[in-house]
């Protein structure tokens, strides 16, 4: 799926800025709503409204106000909307109240900051909040500091006190800012962490490096690219070295056949005559063609294939291999016939090569085919393509060898000679030739035993004229 990681940025920074709106709301209503309803007693946040009815609870209870002084801190706390840190108060402006619960004759019967009987608190601004009971005043509490009133009056403290908070709030919302974007950074950086070691690894030659997929975002894909390009150049390099060891090995024969016969001639073993050199010229040649099957398909791999491209008749093509073929044919009994359309259209391409793809394939074809057997090369035409197939009633191929066909140096049979076998290089050039004009080679073989034995065929696109 793509545009995940955009996705997860996109959400993460949303989630920043919501979770930011929602703490500076908070806070700043918290700040707001702590300097107009409560009082502070004890780090402890109380409504004054709530206190005066857990006095009028009390004093209900107790018909009185005896031992008001020693249950005043419980009562506190019962009324307490929760506990307001020492930052937090200190950020809003906020200072500890002095409270004190009256009588109904105006006595100190309970204090905050001192014992019951005292003097009544006298230093404005003060609140006043009647304590009344079945109709009946039966006291007042009394906090030290107007709430309501000190932010009226100073309307300086109020906004300092709101940009204070707001200032704390977006330092919370940056700070899990912060640690949601240490989370997100950490998650798409850590397979790029180990991509940048796998890579590493590659480049000092581990080529069976692998790194696991952990998302399906771009950087999943990534990964999976990685491993992609890891996997083909370990395939790569595998076949560089078996296509080192196989030139090693095909070179190895030709020369090895023309020291020995040199060198018995200068022994004096073999006669330098007109025979003996005859078969040293033949290995000369087979070492050519050897080399030049090489050049051929190094050019094609590498894409540097030489093509004279033109309008080819392909049908002439095959009725021309045919016909050059037909004698080889006939020496082994082998029944080559072509079945093409009168008229056909042509394709763009190398005629040249074109026939050598075509060769090849009846080579192999011939040579795979017994005494008595036929081979037949058909062309058959569609609205975008031609399909030219050679199929010969020879023992067909194996299971296991058929995906094999067009490697280099692949030969079905171990045991056939070079002279009798080729170099192994025709297919795989043929291969890279079909590809090279924008076309497709395949192989198919029925099981052993089956009347028909193999056909290898390839398409070319037709040319619109």
């Amino acid at each position: 799926m793509r545009n995940q990681l955009w996705f997860k940025l996109t959400g993460a920074f949303a989630l920043i800025i919501f979770i930011g709106v929602i703490v500076t709301v908070w806070l700043t209503s918290q700040g707001a709503s702590t300097q107009f309803e409560h009082f502070m007693v004890a780090n402890q946040m109380v409504r004054p409204t709530t206190m005066q009815a857990a006095l009028a609870a009390w004093y209900t209870r107790n018909n009185g106000w005896e031992n008001i002084d020693a249950a005043l801190d419980d009562l506190v706390l019962r009324s307490s909307d929760g506990v307001m840190t020492g930052m937090f108060g200190s950020v809003m402006g906020m200072a500890a109240n002095r409270i004190q619960v009256l009588d109904a004759t105006g006595r100190v019967v309970a204090d905050s900051a001192g014992a019951a009987g005292g003097a009544p608190l006298t230093t404005v601004p003060l609140e006043h909040w009647p304590v009344v009971v079945d109709g009946a005043l039966a006291g007042e509490l009394v906090v030290e500091g107007s709430l309501m009133g000190a932010a009226a009056s100073d309307p300086a403290s109020l906004v300092g006190s709101i940009t204070r908070t707001v200032f704390v709030a977006a330092a919370l919302a940056a700070l899990a800012g912060l640690l949601l974007a240490a989370a997100l950074v950490r998650q798409i950086t850590r397979p790029l962490v180990e991509l940048t070691h796998a890579s590493r690894r590659i480049a000092q030659g581990d080529l069976q490096v692998h790194v696991p997929v952990k998302s399906t975002d771009e950087v999943g894909e990534l990964t999976v690219t990685f491993n992609q390009m890891a996997a083909t150049l370990e395939e790569q390099e595998r076949l560089r070295r078996t296509l080192m060891a196989d030139v090693a090995h095909e070179l190895r024969t030709p020369l090895t056949g023309i020291q020995g016969a040199v060198e018995a001639m200068q022994d004096g073993v073999f006669p330098a005559d007109v025979e003996n050199l005859a078969a040293l010229h033949n290995e000369v040649l087979l070492l050519n063609r050897l080399v030049d099957d090489l050049r051929t398909l190094a050019n094609a791999e590498a894409g540097q294939l030489a093509l004279a491209q033109e309008a080819v008749d392909l049908a002439e093509l095959c009725r021309g291999q045919v016909s050059a073929l037909h004698f080889k044919a006939a020496e082994r009994s082998i029944t080559l016939t072509t079945h093409c359309p009168a008229q056909t259209p042509r394709v763009y391409g190398d005629a040249q090569r074109l026939n050598q793809v075509l060769g090849n394939l009846l080579d192999n074809a011939l040579r795979h085919t017994p005494a008595g057997g036929a081979v037949t090369v058909t062309l058959h035409v569609s609205a975008g393509e031609l399909f030219v197939t050679v199929t010969d009633n020879g023992p067909g191929i194996t299971t296991a060898d058929l995906p094999h066909v067009f490697d280099r140096f692949y030969r079905g049979d171990r045991s056939r000679a070079r002279a009798t076998g080729g170099s192994g290089l025709g297919l795989a050039i043929a291969r890279q030739i079909v590809e090279a004009h924008g076309g497709r080679i395949w192989v198919d073989s029925p099981p052993l035993g089956a009347e028909r034995g193999t056909e290898f065929g390839f398409m070319l696109p037709r040319l619109h004229e």
